[in-house]
């Protein structure tokens, strides 16, 4: 449904099932299943919405999910100058970039803090959630209008996990083809289904197509600074979770220089 006025109604019904609505995009939907994927508007789940720190703290391994932002975010400012180029060049029309690396690089973070600034500087940002098994928002419409926006960010997150077929409804969505600066940003862990999805984007939307490779920490020769900073960060982070005054005393491991290190996962493993 699409604004026809200075405000829109809509009204789902649903009968023993979950109603999902959207303004001014398009619902695919299997007959037998539910959405084939969700839009929403970007907002991040954060630690304070989740459960109180004794919730988090009983399960580390819910202090290590990007999705809880329970560690400040900092650095990787190689990915966000670059994410920020790919999003202001070019003029009206989608253009893409599928941002890999392997799992525990940091890609999640660093796509939700894009997001964020994206927002923050006028643009429409939404994500794009594979419908099969996504835990989905509470029951309500999705206002998608892009009304006084400088442009649209999507961001497709697991983009590796969607079955081949499905991208492309995604991308013949009237969301996507708009007179507005539409950017698509696909995180995922691997390359492999690229060539598929890319084609689905030229076919279905016109789109034009990069790829940018998600490098470990300091890969440029640096003297592990970007490294002790997330180390430092996230311990404490992780310290004020867990009630300690002083993290200072836990200091980093000597051997940041390893290759695991490289992962923003390890870093954050080692601190916790």
């Amino acid at each position: 449904m699409s604004r026809t006025g200075p405000g829109a109604r809509q009204v789902v019904s649903v009968e023993n099932g979950f109603g999902y609505g959207v303004i001014g995009a398009d619902p695919h939907v299997f007959p037998d299943r539910g959405p084939v994927y969700l839009l929403a508007e970007y907002g991040p789940a954060s630690a304070s919405s989740v459960g109180e720190a004794a919730w988090l703290t009983a399960q580390p391994s819910r202090l290590l999910n990007a999705r809880f932002q329970v560690v400040d975010f900092t650095g990787r400012d190689r990915e966000r100058s670059g994410l920020a180029a790919w999003r202001d060049s070019g003029g009206p029309g989608p253009t893409a970039t599928w941002l890999h690396g392997p799992g525990g690089q940091g890609k999640t973070r660093p796509a939700a803090r894009f997001a964020a600034d994206s927002a923050a500087e006028g643009w429409k940002a939404m994500t794009a959630t594979y419908g099969s098994g996504a835990i989905l928002p509470r029951p309500g419409s999705q206002d998608l209008c892009l009304d006084g926006a400088v442009g649209l960010l999507l961001v497709v997150d697991y983009a590796d996990r969607w079955p081949l077929s499905h991208p492309a409804w995604l991308f013949s969505n009237r969301l996507l083809h708009r007179q507005l600066p539409n950017r698509i940003l696909l995180p995922a862990r691997t390359a492999a289904p690229w060539p598929a999805a890319r084609s689905a984007l030229e076919e279905e939307a016109a789109a034009g197509t990069s790829d940018l490779a998600s490098l470990p920490l300091d890969d440029q020769g640096g003297e592990l600074g970007e490294r002790r900073a997330m180390f430092t960060v996230a311990r404490d982070c992780f310290a004020a979770r867990y009630g300690l005054t002083d993290p200072s005393v836990i200091e980093p491991p000597d051997y940041l220089d390893r290759p695991d290190f490289g992962l923003v996962l390890a870093l954050r493993m080692a601190a916790l």
